[in-house]
This record gives C-alpha cells, sequence and structure tokens, in this order.
C-alpha cells in the first residue's frame, strides 16, 4: 500500500488556502505576493515529502531553488508591493543559489541560511517599525489575520534559517549524515511554534490605557476621529489606513504612530471602536437584529464582530442587549 508523507497534508491545506485567497477574496484583498507565498510553501513541502519519503534525492536541486524563493515572497507578502523594476531586485537570491549550485554546491545551505536570515531580519525591522503601516493597504478587518500570518511567516524564516545552518555544520562535521533527523526535529519546532502562536492569538486580552500623549498626537486623533465619524467612514468595510491617509493628507506612518502613542490601540482597533459604539448605539435604540447591527458598523464577518465587541464591551451583543433592556426596564419602574 502507497504511504503518503506527513508533509503532503499541510501541503494540500496552503494549496487551498492560496485558492481560496486567489478567487474568494481576490476583490477584497489583492495579495498576490501571498498567494505565491502560500504556493511556493506548499511545493516545497510536497518536494521535501517526496525526497525523505520516496528517497528521491534528484530533486535536491529544485528543494534548494524553490526553498530560496520563500524568504523573498515571505518579505513582500506583507509589504505587498506593486511589480517594479525594485521589486525585481528579489530575484537576485535565485540567481545568486543557481550558481551556488553549479560552481560550489557544498555551501549551499549556508548561503540559504545567510539568505533566509536576511529576509527574516528585514521583516523583524518592518514590523517593530510600525505594524499599522506594514498593513495600510489591506482593509482593517483583515489586520489580526495579516498580522498572525507576518508572525507565523516571520517564524517559520528563522526556523528555516536554523536549519539550513544546522544542515551545514553537519555536511562539514559528518558529510550529511544526520539530515533526516535535523529536517524532522525542525517540522516538530514549526508545529510547536504555530501551537505557541495560536495560543498567544487566542489569550489576547484588551489593550491596557495609554501611558503618555501629546498635544499634537491629540489634535491628530481628534482629528481622525471628527473625519471618521462624522463622515460615518467606519461604515465602510473596505476602509484601510492609506485611504484615511490621503482624506487627511498625513502620512500613514504618522497617523499610526500618533494613535499607537495615544490611545494604545492599533489604527484597525481604533476605527472598530467606532464600529462597535455604532453597533451598541443601534442595539439598545433599535429593534434590529444583531447581523444588521454587524453589517450597519461596517463588520464583515460575525467573528470578528464578536471577538471586536468583546474586547471593548467585555460583553458579547446578545449579552449587551440583554443588559441594555434590563436597564432601561429597571429605569422605567422607578
Amino acid at each position: 500500500m502507497l504511504m503518503l508523507p506527513v508533509t503532503f497534508l499541510p501541503a494540500t491545506g496552503l494549496v487551498l488556502l492560496a485558492i481560496w485567497l486567489a478567487t474568494r477574496l481576490a476583490n477584497d484583498l489583492r495579495a498576490l505576493w501571498l498567494v505565491g507565498l502560500l504556493f511556493c510553501l506548499a511545493v516545497q513541502l510536497l518536494l521535501l515529502g517526496t525526497r525523505f519519503g520516496y528517497g528521491v534525492e534528484s530533486i535536491l536541486s529544485i528543494q534548494h531553488l524553490t526553498g530560496v524563493l520563500i524568504p523573498p515572497l515571505g518579505y513582500l507578502a506583507f509589504k505587498n508591493p506593486r511589480l517594479s523594476l525594485r521589486t525585481a531586485f528579489h530575484l537576485l537570491p535565485i540567481v545568486v543559489i543557481g550558481c551556488v549550485i553549479l560552481f560550489a554546491v557544498h555551501v549551499v545551505d549556508a548561503v540559504l541560511a545567510l539568505i533566509t536570515f536576511a529576509y527574516a531580519g528585514g521583516l523583524l525591522i518592518a514590523l517593530l517599525q510600525d505594524k499599522d503601516e506594514l498593513f495600510s493597504w489591506a482593509p482593517f478587518r483583515f489586520s489580526p489575520a495579516l498580522r498572525f500570518g507576518l508572525w507565523a511567516t516571520l517564524a517559520t524564516l528563522l526556523v528555516s534559517g536554523a536549519t539550513d545552518a544546522v544542515i551545514a555544520a553537519d555536511f562539514l562535521t559528518t558529510g550529511g549524515a544526520r539530515i533526516s533527523g535535523i529536517v524532522a526535529s525542525a517540522s516538530l519546532v514549526s508545529l510547536a511554534l504555530l501551537a505557541v502562536g495560536l495560543i498567544l492569538l487566542l489569550r489576547r486580552g484588551v489593550s491596557q490605557k495609554p501611558t503618555s500623549t501629546s498635544p499634537s498626537d491629540q489634535a491628530l486623533i481628534q482629528k481622525l476621529s471628527n473625519e471618521i465619524v462624522k463622515k460615518e467612514l467606519f461604515r465602510d468595510p473596505d476602509l484601510t489606513l492609506s485611504r484615511l491617509s490621503k482624506r487627511l493628507a498625513l502620512p500613514t506612518r504618522e497617523i499610526s504612530q500618533a494613535v499607537n502613542r495615544g490611545t494604545n490601540l492599533n489604527v484597525s482597533q481604533f476605527v472598530n471602536n467606532m464600529r462597535i459604539a455604532a453597533a451598541c448605539d443601534m442595539l439598545t435604540t433599535s429593534d434590529a437584529s444583531i447581523t444588521r447591527a454587524m453589517l450597519e458598523a461596517g463588520f464583515y464577518t460575525k467573528s470578528n464582530f464578536n471577538r471586536e465587541f468583546r474586547r471593548v464591551t467585555g460583553q458579547s451583543p446578545t449579552e449587551w442587549r440583554a443588559a441594555a433592556h434590563s436597564k432601561e426596564l429597571d429605569f422605567r419602574n422607578k
């Protein structure tokens, strides 16, 4: 009976996710680099399973070439730039690895490790500088998923780079005798990191109050609030930081940093606070359904609405409405 390598299962999941992202969300989230990253990861897992599951060592060079695509795609997936000469620069790692395979194949894993760590470093710097600006191209409702995906990608690059470095060292010391064990260990570490990431995501708490703010930040936040509330921009589920930036004629980074410093929220949460306020008002002053209140407030999915509603109010929409009606009855009976 033919046995399928365990890596084929996550590879299939990544392909399905990429297809879903490229078709179902094509109009809402134009993220072709992210689709390319998912496909490339799937191909790499298929090659990995074929090589170690069936002993097909002849695909090693192909595995190196597809592997070197993952770091630049991981970097570009969250930057999401347009095609240009600048983005073409990220093809350089393929050329480098191709030359190494032809002329110095014994150091290919070391070079892969250096390239991977370089892109992981670039992604980490971009993340630490300004998370909101990094996702300014995407509607706010996708920010939580993109933020989690970015950390998962960063962890994947670090594990991949470390694995390549250990394999390179193993070739120098044992001639590659421990490669299977190294790859298996790296897979377990990746799964552990993913599990930890999911736990942290689920345990994400309510934001604390801001520690300090400046008059200029307060003025910008007030200007931003007025623009969003008076024109009800929050009702647009496709609202992005880039669009707010154009309306205020201010850089995206200036807006996001002022909101971060002044409210201890990211811009997505800041806008969602207004959406929740609108939903609460509708739930307490009308007989509208929770679904209608969700859509009118600018939310796209129930999961995001329920999560943000509980973050802001500490209750579910149903609990909030019941408590509001109870308070109204108590007030009338007095």
